[in-house]
C-alpha cells in the first residue's frame, strides 16, 4: 500500500506500519524492548459535546527507555499543529520525544529530528547507559 506521501505501508508482527522507515524503527526498538507499545493514543484535549477529543498517536512508546518515538517522513500540517499544541499544554515534553526521519537530521521549531543512522547510534549509546545503571 502506498499513501499520499508515497510511503509504502506494511504489516509485521500483526501491526500495520505506515512506512518502511517506521517498520525499520520497530525492528531496531524490538532488539532492546519486548514491551514496546505500538501507536499508543495520547489525549491532548478532552472532548466535550459536540467536539471530539484532540489526540496524538506517536508511533511507539518504549518503557525500557521511557520515551515516545515518532517516525516522520514528511512534516504534515496536522503534525505541526499537534506538536505546537503538545508543547503549549506540556512544556518540556517535546524534548523527551525521539523523532526519527529518513534522510538527514535537522531541527524544526526546537524539535530535533535525527536520521535513522543517528538513531541506531543513539539506541546503542542508550543501551550502554542502561547496562551501566544495572551494574552492582
Amino acid at each position: 500500500m502506498i499513501n499520499k506521501y508515497h510511503a509504502k505501508g506494511q504489516y509485521y508482527d500483526g501491526y500495520y506500519f505506515g512506512s518502511t522507515l517506521e517498520s525499520k524503527v520497530y525492528h531496531l526498538l524490538k532488539k532492546y524492548d519486548d514491551n514496546l507499545s505500538i501507536h499508543p493514543r495520547l489525549t491532548l484535549i478532552d472532548g466535550k459535546k459536540p467536539w471530539r477529543p484532540i489526540t496524538w498517536k506517536p508511533d511507539f512508546y518504549s518503557p525500557v527507555f521511557n520515551q515516545y518515538i515518532e517516525v516522520k517522513g514528511t512534516l504534515t500540517p496536522d503534525f505541526k499543529l499537534k506538536m505546537q499544541l503538545l508543547h503549549y499544554l506540556n512544556p518540556g515534553m517535546i524534548e523527551d520525544i525521539w523523532f526519527v526521519t529518513r534522510n538527514r537530521s535537522y531541527r524544526w521549531q526546537g524539535i530535533y529530528l535525527m536520521n535513522i543512522d543517528e538513531f541506531q547510534r543513539h539506541l546503542k549509546a542508550q543501551e550502554f547507559k542502561l547496562i551501566g545503571e544495572h551494574q552492582p
